[in-house]
């Protein structure tokens, strides 16, 4: 696993929920890292602190933080690198060491633009556990929106294996929309009663191929006049969840295109629980 640390005051809690993922998962080996972007340094900055090793000082500082929230509950290492571009360096130590999960801190939209993350979730081959700084540790209510695609499906049964290891509620979604060029040719009543029964016939199909989450309960919400992306913090308000699971798509060639619409969306609002962006290996690959 690897853990992005900005030098920022959610740096701590971020330290501290790899901690709490490391007691409850098998985790061999975390990598808590940092890029110092040289060029952003200002000459004011440089002529007041002269030649001073700024690598060692802020790898101390890690370290520091590490020993306080992280401790010894699993093997760790801190690197920290001086490259002018942070998510290539980041997307190269993901390959060198085989990260399978990256953890980013998110703040909220009135204190950061998001962007340096989006472009992380959009080059890092790997899975991405995105950690907002008003979220909590406590995670025992698991929310999975699909759309029946490979990717939603992936990353249903993945959460279904987590939350039988965890012993974790586990609760799937899908958000469907309505033609609405065809109204009032068809009264909306009977519109959405076909909508549903088709969806629960996927549903059934979805449950015959894949037995070992045919008992978990999902919810059918219709998009109406809001996104996909509003109905699931919607539902993530009414049922109290601790954590949101979405499938990544990879089978469009062009990086930039693989990521989905719905889960930049998600990326980009501000919700109180951490966010799961699951990638399958294949697409990796």
């Amino acid at each position: 696993m690897m853990v992005c640390l900005d030098l920022s005051d959610i740096d701590e809690k971020l330290v501290a929920f790899a901690r709490s993922i490391c007691e409850r998962l098998e985790v061999q080996k975390v990598y808590f890292v940092h890029n110092i972007k040289l060029y952003e340094l200002s000459d004011d900055f440089r002529e007041w602190f002269g030649d001073v090793d700024l690598a060692s000082e802020i790898e101390g500082n890690i370290n520091d933080i590490v020993a306080e929230q992280f401790g010894t509950v699993t093997d760790y290492e801190v690197l920290v690198s001086e490259e002018p571009n942070t998510e290539v360096i980041l997307a190269d130590l993901v390959k060198r060491y085989k990260v399978k999960l990256t953890l980013l801190g998110k703040k909220m939209s009135d204190k950061s633009t998001g962007a340096l993350g989006t472009k992380l979730l959009r080059i890092l081959p790997c899975s991405v556990l995105v950690f907002p700084e008003t979220a909590e540790f406590h995670i025992q209510k698991v929310l999975v929106p699909i759309d029946f695609s490979d990717a939603s499906v992936h990353a249903l049964r993945l959460s279904k294996n987590l939350a039988d290891q965890l012993r974790l509620q586990l609760e799937i979604m899908h958000v469907y929309r309505l033609p609405s060029q065809f109204f009032p040719l068809i009264s909306e009543e009977k519109a959405v009663k076909k909508a549903e029964e088709v969806v629960q016939d996927k549903f059934k199909d979805l449950q015959k191929s894949h037995q070992e989450i045919a008992n978990v309960p999902y919810t059918l919400v219709r998009a109406a006049n809001k996104s996909i992306a509003e109905r699931i913090c919607l539902q993530i308000d009414k049922g109290r969840h601790d954590l949101l699971v979405l499938g990544l798509k990879g089978s469009n060639p062009l990086p930039s295109l693989s990521l989905g619409s719905v889960p930049t969306e998600m990326y980009n609002t501000d919700i109180n629980v951490p966010l799961w962006l699951v990638y399958s290996e294949e697409v990796i690959k």
